[in-house]
């Protein structure tokens, strides 16, 4: 048997058996699959990769809350609603909260051994400062957080309820606060105002654990302001006219209309107090009773209306009166509201970039980014009109290219509401002014009659109208384009006239520039073959010449009631779309601001 003959022969034989057996699987396998595919000369030969093993995602074990305060902060964020605040919903914050104490098992950030910390005491006092960055402390309850700290302090024993909703409050106006500090309380949106800004990078929570144990938690909450100098410079002004609100003279100042230098009044004395206390009358004495209005006290009136927007010609007329009685707690809400505004510009901006101030009339260049002192150019504006869908909107967007001797393509709204009646009285006003109807909007456009038929096709929009380059060209010689869906952008005008005006809101909701040729240069800087000379012949050919910038410009159209400069001077505007009031309201309301 075959049995017998291996068990006769020992360990060989069975080895014999064990090869025969591996011999005869392996020609199975060659069987089915068929002999080994050669690899071509040269082919590199791909290992089958190994897999790493893989484990199950591991998830982070967080402490749990362990103590009667730890337990007592776990339900009252878990609640989002906190009794003793005087905006007692905190939704808006209540997932960073939970992020905040989470990690350390809900216990206390400003409690230890059942007492506040110094961190607790300086954070409370840094609260109290809103009010000099243009805030509301009383929204962060800084006084009863101070009061709250001191009866805790002065207390023998303090529930640990009473102690966890300490801690939590301290914390929930901390972060309402530092928000604030680098967005402000507003969404813009909620303002119809397109500031899509790219959203800004503070980490909350990570902020408020390092204040909880820092001995400067001001210079912390200090990084979380903008980075404009303008910012600083309404601060400034703020702490100013926060003083000057405490000191000014309560009583009206009352005069006749069209009052000259060398009339005389009894309130004259009135206006030098008022002057001086502001800063426009530096010269002569503040307490001169005298009643003439003399020369010296023009030259000041004339400063102190070329800070509000009036024409600076020494006659106190209605408007110089009106801006004599604003109260100076009005001055202070202004301030306020501008410096909320520029909490919604970019945390830092880099290089060149343009702002529009729309209440001004006045548009400035930066070369070096946010840490400019001073324009490097500023110039008048027109703005547009204050009527209805003529508003020159509020956004942002980056100019991207310059347009020499443009077409002005009329856009449907205006060519409807404005030119089809013109044109149907008076089909001749078409060539007297430049202008053709057009089946589109490129250069090579197909040019049709104004006859009836066609001005209709205007009307239901299948044809359009367009202005030709030239000095009748409602665009000017230049148009700065950034592409945004509101169809604005900056141009000249041949329309100089309107720029001597002091109030300037004349357009469609374009922007006009008094000098076209400094904006050019400004915006072409970087190009060193566009020097002056070139820039002036490009505005006089025949044909449009597009020039694409190298760096797109980040361009901002503000509204802002209030400016300051290095010097000291804040500037006060009308309200000219009554922008103010909507946001004064829209503050009112208190946490949760939707955002």
């Amino acid at each position: 048997m075959v049995t017998g003959f291996f068990s006769d022969a020992g360990k060989a034989g069975r080895l014999i058996l064990a090869f025969s057996l591996l011999f005869f699987v392996v020609s199975l396998v060659v069987a089915q699959e068929g002999p080994p595919t050669a690899n071509p000369p040269g082919a590199i030969v791909k290992q089958p990769a190994t897999q790493p093993a893989v484990s199950a995602p591991q998830t982070a074990i967080l402490p749990q809350p362990s103590t009667p305060i730890a337990l007592a902060i776990q339900a009252l964020l878990k609640d989002g609603v906190h009794p003793k605040l005087r905006w007692k919903r905190f939704s808006d914050f209540q997932t960073q909260l939970e992020a905040l104490y989470q990690a350390s098992g809900y216990d206390p950030l400003w409690i230890h051994d059942d007492k506040p910390t110094n961190q607790a005491r300086l954070a409370v006092t840094s609260l109290a400062s809103a009010d000099d960055k243009g805030l509301d402390a009383s929204d962060y309850d800084a006084e009863s957080l101070k009061k709250w700290l001191g009866a805790i302090n002065a207390s023998t024993s303090t529930s640990p309820q009473e102690l966890a909703s300490f801690d939590s409050a301290l914390s929930i106006s901390l972060m309402r606060y530092a928000y604030n500090l680098n967005n402000g309380r507003i969404n813009p949106k909620q303002v119809n105002f397109a500031l899509d800004i790219q959203p800004k990078s503070e980490d909350l929570p990570a902020l408020l654990r390092k204040i909880s144990t820092s001995s400067n938690p001001d210079k912390l909450l200090a990084s979380m302001e903008p980075k404009l100098k303008l910012y600083d410079y309404l601060k400034d002004a703020l702490a100013h006219y926060r003083q000057l609100a405490k000191e000014a003279p309560v009583a009206p100042i009352q005069l006749p209309n069209k009052f000259k230098p060398g009339d005389h009044h009894a309130d004259v004395p009135k206006v030098r107090k008022l002057l001086s206390l502001l800063g426009d009358l530096t010269e002569g004495n503040a307490n001169d009773a005298s009643q003439i209005y003399d020369k010296t006290l023009a030259e000041a009136v004339k400063r102190f209306q070329s800070r509000h927007g009036l024409t600076p010609d020494g006659v106190i007329g209605k408007t110089t009166l009106v801006q004599f009685n604003v109260p100076l707690a009005d001055r202070v809400k202004q301030i306020q509201l501008g410096l909320e505004r520029l909490r919604w510009l970019p945390e830092q901006i880099d290089g060149r970039y343009i702002l529009v101030n729309i209440p001004s009339f006045q548009v400035y260049g930066y070369h070096n980014g946010s840490g400019a002192d001073q324009p490097d150019l500023e110039m008048n504006v027109i703005v547009g009109e204050a009527i209805d869908g003529r508003n020159t909107p509020v956004f942002h967007s980056d100019m991207t290219y310059v347009n020499f001797r443009p077409y002005w393509n009329v856009p449907y709204a205006i060519t409807l509401k404005e030119y089809v009646p013109i044109l149907r009285r008076n089909p001749g006003y078409l060539g007297s002014h430049g202008m053709e109807i057009v089946n589109n909007f490129s250069p090579n456009a197909s040019v049709y009659s104004a006859s009836a038929g066609n001005i209709q096709a205007l009307a239901s929009g299948a044809l359009k109208l367009r202005q030709r380059p030239g000095p009748k060209n409602a665009l000017g010689l230049v148009k700065f384009a950034f592409p945004n869906t509101n169809n604005v952008y900056l141009h000249s005008t041949p329309s100089q006239g309107l720029f001597k005006r002091t109030r300037r809101d004349f357009s469609h909701g374009c922007i006009r520039v008094e000098y076209p040729v400094k904006m050019a240069e400004f915006v072409l800087k970087d190009q060193e073959e566009w020097t002056h000379e070139k820039i002036e012949a490009a505005m006089q050919k025949d044909k449009p010449k597009i020039v694409t910038l190298k760096t797109p410009i980040p361009v901002y159209i503000l509204y802002s009631t209030v400016w300051a400069d290095a010097t000291g001077k804040a500037m006060f505007y009308n309200d000219i779309y009554g922008h103010d009031q909507i946001l004064i309201d829209q503050l009112a309301k208190g946490f949760p601001y939707p955002q």
